[in-house]
């Protein structure tokens, strides 16, 4: 599936590519589409290249821990441990970045990026509602 496949797919789910969706293709030639904002977490879906094979997808999760504020908050810290225990468990790779949050990242390339990032958009949504 190439990129532009992934891309298409998320633009028809609502996105757009500017506002609370963005394209971003870094020197390290790895794109990224977010479509999901909320606060407390980002869902992106990703390709590096690969070359000569075709591109290698990933899903890609930044968990916030604290709001803008920077006030403790015990619950939302308890929603992230268990969203991160969750994501762990699926086979992610955690690691703390600037900015007090952690990314989480699909260590096997997938087959099907849309399947994941499904499982994870309902997987956020039910952990952080």
């Amino acid at each position: 599936m190439a990129f532009s496949a992934v891309y298409s797919v998320l633009k028809s789910r609502g996105c757009r590519s500017h506002g609370g969706c963005w394209l971003k293709t870094p020197r390290i030639k790895k794109p990224i589409v977010n479509c999901r904002k909320p606060g407390a977490y980002r869902i992106g879906v990703g390709a590096r290249e690969n070359p000569p094979d075709a591109p290698v997808f990933f899903v890609e999760v930044v968990v916030n821990l604290a709001d803008e504020s920077g006030e403790v908050d015990l619950p939302r810290l308890e929603q992230a441990i268990s969203c991160l225990k969750t994501l762990q468990a699926r086979g992610y790779t955690l690691t703390y970045e600037d900015g007090n949050c952690i990314s989480c990242e699909t260590t096997n390339p997938l087959q099907n990026p849309n399947e994941e990032y499904a499982a994870v958009e309902a997987l956020m949504k039910r952990i952080f509602t």
